[in-house]
């Protein structure tokens, strides 16, 4: 399938779109090989409340997302979840948190009043009890939470850490990955297509200028014009290099031992 954004327009002066997410933290407490957040390789980091409404405050006067994500990482580990979530109730038409629910069951009664919606992740390795997912399906029809489990067995094989970056493919996976439409993402003041140029430019400490891959948020007019544009383009960005897309081979989940970890680390000096 090919996702040209032909069906992408601006209607009552915002542009709308499935999801939008902010990754509040980028590290976790699994270290899941191929993980698409590149999580196990980047550095613990917390976003600031005040400095995520800044964020959605702008992007959402120009895009109108169905969903607002809070992802990670592992959001969970975020010392202020609850502040997070207060932050971006008023920009939600429906508040989402992704977890590996690991931390769930210390989450107190007002995280589960402040959110519509709960995606969890369930891996072969850890195993979550069978009374952790009643504890999680009670939770969930008490507060009137939709819940959403996804059992991933094996995770896509995203990153292209060495392997020659021939233009017609790079821009043939572009046009053909699914995350540009549906993993839209605020970061540190800009606007991307989706989760994997902010990341990569955490991961190589700013030195590759992935970032650039994004719009800067601003308060100006043009700024809708600027992100209609950009969603619609036909280019890939510079992170797609370092990138096979959304639909790439999969492989069995696992978690990366010690030496792959520092394997990995040594390409931040590449």
């Amino acid at each position: 399938m090919n996702y040209k954004n032909d069906d992408i327009e601006i209607i009552d002066g915002r542009i709308p779109t499935p999801s939008l997410e902010v990754h509040i933290v980028d590290h976790c407490n699994l270290r899941c090989a191929e993980c698409c957040s590149l999580s196990p390789l980047l550095p613990e980091h917390y976003v600031k409340p005040e400095d995520m409404r800044h964020d959605l405050e702008l992007a959402t006067r120009v895009v109108k997302p169905t969903y607002l994500k809070l992802v990670g990482g592992e959001p969970l580990l975020h010392p202020n979840i609850i502040e997070c979530l207060q932050s971006a109730r008023p920009f939600a038409d429906i508040l989402s948190v992704t977890t590996n629910a690991i931390l769930l069951e210390k989450m107190n009664d007002e995280f589960w009043t402040l959110i519509d919606a709960l995606t969890i992740s369930i891996y072969p390795t850890p195993k979550l009890h069978q009374k952790t997912l009643d504890y999680i399906h009670n939770k969930a029809r008490i507060f009137d939470v939709s819940l959403n489990i996804k059992h991933q067995s094996n995770f896509v094989v995203m990153n292209r850490w060495n392997e020659p970056a021939d233009a017609e493919i790079t821009k043939d996976i572009y046009l053909n990955c699914w995350l540009r439409e549906r993993c839209h993402i605020v970061d540190k003041g800009r606007f991307y297509q989706c989760t994997r140029p902010p990341h990569l430019d955490t991961f190589f400490k700013g030195k590759k200028y992935y970032h650039q891959d994004g719009i800067l948020l601003h308060k100006d007019a043009s700024l809708l014009e600027e992100i209609f544009q950009y969603l619609k383009r036909s280019e890939p960005l510079e992170s797609c290099y370092k990138c096979k897309g959304g639909s790439a081979e999969e492989q069995p989940h696992r978690m990366q031992t010690s030496k792959e970890l520092i394997q990995l680390l040594e390409l931040q000096n590449e």
